[in-house]
């Protein structure tokens, strides 16, 4: 398949999961988008699509028009060799992408790791963010009422 239809699945999935989508099944009730397709889609599984069936994706995914396109003509970023060979696995993923090495959104696209396994780094990224913030907004709490208290 071709690479870009990969950064195409990347971002549908990340979308997906960034509007409170976590299972594909919850996104297909919503998007009027038959199953298969949404499936097909998501793992880069083909390479040509119904015009209209992109544009209700887009719509479903609350991109603008033409989102997808831009993505497929997007060219494809290179890595370092070692990356590549790290990238055969999801601890791989997890350690170029915790380091600050590379973004999500490269990283998942150039690993060989399936649909599932791509969500669910997805989601472990966004529960880490989320973690990140908790304790961010604590922290800066903790700073005023250190400044008030002066």
């Amino acid at each position: 398949m071709g690479a870009n239809w990969q950064e195409v699945a990347n971002a549908v999935i990340q979308r997906r999961v960034e509007l409170g989508y976590e299972t594909r099944k919850e996104f297909i009730e919503g998007s009027g988008i038959g199953a298969r397709t949404i499936g097909d889609i998501e793992t880069a599984r083909r390479e040509s699509y119904d015009p209209a069936t992109l544009a209700r994706l887009e719509k479903a995914l609350r991109w603008p028009a033409g989102k997808i396109q831009k993505v497929l003509n997007t060219p494809l970023p290179t890595e370092p060799a070692d990356v590549a060979t790290e990238m055969m696995t999801a601890s791989g993923v997890y350690a170029h992408l915790y380091s600050e090495k590379l973004d999500l959104a490269h990283l998942i696209a150039n690993s060989p790791l399936d649909a599932e396994q791509r969500f669910n780094i997805i989601r472990e990224h966004r529960r880490r963010q989320n973690e990140f913030m908790q304790a961010e907004e604590e922290r800066i709490r903790a700073e005023i009422e250190n400044l008030a208290g002066s």
